[in-house]
């Protein structure tokens, strides 16, 4: 595995600890708002996780 691969590894790591507290986090919320910006921002950080994800299947297909 290249240094970028372990890069995007570890990085994948953290989106995950990351998403799991934004889950607990928009099961408490009160208001539309908060739940409306937890939303985005879990989407944002699922995009990203994809991406990276794919970007180590791209490198270890060689």
């Amino acid at each position: 595995m290249d240094f970028i691969s372990k890069m995007a590894v570890s990085k994948m790591g953290q989106l995950r600890a990351e998403l799991v507290e934004l889950n607990e986090r928009l099961l408490s919320a009160k208001t539309e708002e908060q739940k409306r910006m937890l939303r985005k921002t879990i989407n944002e950080k699922e995009t990203y996780y994809n991406i990276l994800a794919d970007r180590i299947r791209t490198h270890s297909a060689f």
